[in-house]
């Protein structure tokens, strides 16, 4: 019996060459996940550091700006970057490592700024707003302010421009024009009419122009 027990006893023990390589195995395995885990969080540093800047925001949280355009998102140091990760790979598609200059114009500047002042009906005096101007300044350090004056001259260049279009456009159609007139006069005593041209384009699309007089 005592025999018997032995034998079993002897089978149970691996031998010590093997178990030598199952630890030697076991380390080796351990140094491997290290290893990556290291590898990892230094490519996750390397991410942050190239294409992101943590900074906080005005309401006191940290965020990670996109060096390459104004994107931004909430960072936590335990938080992972997956999501930064996606962003800088679908911005790097198209734009490129060094953020492009944009030329600034400012005679298109002051153009498009006159079509809103007609679109919204805004003062010439908006241009001298304060904050206005600072806003301007701020988005380009180039832009250069100008005076309600030149805001109405603007205008009138603007308005100039679009009805030579309009005059261009009605030449070219083949349909008839039906006009229609309004006329007011303001709390100021000034009388105005308004005409408009309704017509249908070659893409068989009405359309309503107006002029003021």
């Amino acid at each position: 019996m005592e025999q018997m027990i032995d034998e079993l006893n002897d089978e149970e023990e691996p031998p010590s060459g093997l178990v030598g390589q199952s630890s030697s195995s076991s380390a080796s395995q351990s140094r491997t996940l290290v290893s990556s885990s290291h590898l990892e969080k230094r490519s996750k540093r390397s991410l942050m550091r190239n294409y992101f800047v943590i900074e906080k925001s005005d309401d006191g949280e940290e965020r990670a700006y996109c060096k390459k355009c104004p994107k931004s998102y909430l960072w936590q140091p335990t938080s992972g970057t997956s999501n930064l990760k996606r962003h800088y790979e679908k911005c790097s598609l198209n734009v490129d490592v060094e953020r492009k200059r944009v030329k600034f114009d400012d005679k298109i500047a002051r153009e498009k700024f006159s079509r809103v002042i007609i679109r919204h009906n805004l003062p010439f005096l908006v241009v001298e707003y304060e904050e206005l101007r600072d806003f301007h300044s701020y988005l380009n350090p180039d832009y250069k302010c100008y005076t309600r004056n030149t805001a109405a001259a603007d205008v009138v260049k603007t308005w100039e421009k679009e009805k030579l279009r309009l005059r261009s456009e009605l030449e070219k159609i083949h349909s008839r024009v039906c006009l229609t007139s309004d006329c007011w006069t303001t709390a100021y005593g000034d009388g105005y009419i308004v005409v408009t041209a309704h017509y249908v384009d070659a893409k068989w699309i009405l359309n309503c122009k107006m002029d003021f007089e």
